[in-house]
């Protein structure tokens, strides 16, 4: 019996059930060195066959967490592995596996911060990148962090985080997914790839700049100042101040933006990735777990009420300042000229 089966057996057992959570981890078969960048996605059972994109292109370590979010999903995941070559794509991944207490009812609300940091405790490298189980890093990605933005963020002389800046491409769309720049601009100028909340969420990216090509300088990356709500996806040291985020955010709404906010707060400078980005895959037709997009439901712990007035009195009512930007007093310039002022 392997692993995953006797890990599979042990969540299909009803003596769990009384247990606040089961988690069970499945360390990679193969090795790497601590000085590698690790992948990390938490997701439930309904995006299992979207991440084989994201594992397809990054030959480097991941750490995937599995959230059982009913009763019946131990049983769909042993459906999903007894599938030709599914479990041989997780032999190379750290692999965790979550059970509520489905007696309970709060077991509904998706743990999504919680499930970040298992993953990242799970990490066994000194660099890390969080995605979401729906994207999808450009191919060349991996090897660029693995040569380029570990030294950099070894010779940085502030805490620093390498923005992967962020699309989307419409459900529609049904031609080879972009992996270079190249073949990104016409789906960005056809509108079949966009940005998805530009004045907020990835606004701040200045994703634009794909569109025209560098002016000054040939650098990596280019600099951008931290802007409220903003949340990007970044490659970070595992042990920055500070890589873990709060666990209070559940199901879907400002899990990340809290992260970016905090870490603006510590003062970290954010530099985006020029050549390499990585995009979403549209999926209307599938369902957020749990009752995150449910109108009615009232979140136990918000953004605005409580988690940005916790800052303003830990950090000071500038907290939301770009403090470890070089140039923020013309910050708002930038998007208009399409990433023309950026560095």
């Amino acid at each position: 019996m392997s692993a995953i089966d006797r890990i599979l057996e042990s969540c299909s057992s009803k003596q769990w059930i009384t247990e606040p959570a089961i988690v069970h981890t499945i360390q990679s078969k193969k090795s790497f060195s601590p000085r590698d960048v690790t992948m990390i996605a938490q997701f439930s059972i309904s995006r299992l066959d979207r991440f084989e994109r994201a594992r397809a292109v990054w030959e480097g370590p991941i750490s995937v967490v599995i959230f059982l979010a009913s009763n019946v999903d131990i049983f769909e995941l042993q459906k999903y592995f007894e599938r030709p070559g599914k479990l041989a794509l997780y032999e190379s991944i750290t692999l965790t596996i979550v059970k509520p207490n489905f007696s309970l009812e709060t077991h509904k609300r998706y743990p999504i911060n919680h499930l970040r940091n298992i993953g990242i405790q799970a990490a066994n490298t000194d660099y890390i990148y969080v995605i979401d189980a729906d994207f999808v890093p450009s191919s060349k990605l991996y090897d660029f962090a693995r040569t380029t933005i570990i030294r950099l963020l070894e010779s940085a002389q502030y805490p620093t985080a390498y923005v992967v800046p962020c699309l989307a491409i419409k459900e529609e769309f049904n031609g080879k997914y972009p992996d270079t720049i190249k073949e990104l601009q016409p789906l960005m100028k056809s509108g079949m790839a966009y940005i998805t909340d530009p004045r907020a969420g990835h606004g701040p990216t200045f994703t634009s700049i794909f569109m025209n090509p560098p002016i000054f300088g040939s650098s990596p990356a280019y600099e951008v100042c931290y802007e409220s709500q903003w949340e990007p996806y970044y490659i970070v040291r595992r042990e920055a101040p500070h890589p873990y985020y709060d666990e209070r955010f559940k199901n879907q709404g400002a899990d990340k933006q809290s992260h970016a906010l905090l870490m603006n707060a510590i003062g970290f400078k954010f530099m985006v990735l020029r050549d390499h980005f990585m995009y979403h895959m549209d999926h209307a037709k599938l369902v957020w777990t749990g009752d995150g997009l449910d109108k009615h439901f009232q979140k136990d712990f918000t953004y605005f009420k409580d988690y940005s007035p916790a800052l303003r009195r830990i950090f000071g009512t500038n907290y939301r300042w770009p403090k470890g930007c070089s140039q923020p007093l013309v910050q708002s310039f930038k998007r208009d000229l399409q990433g023309i002022g950026t560095m």
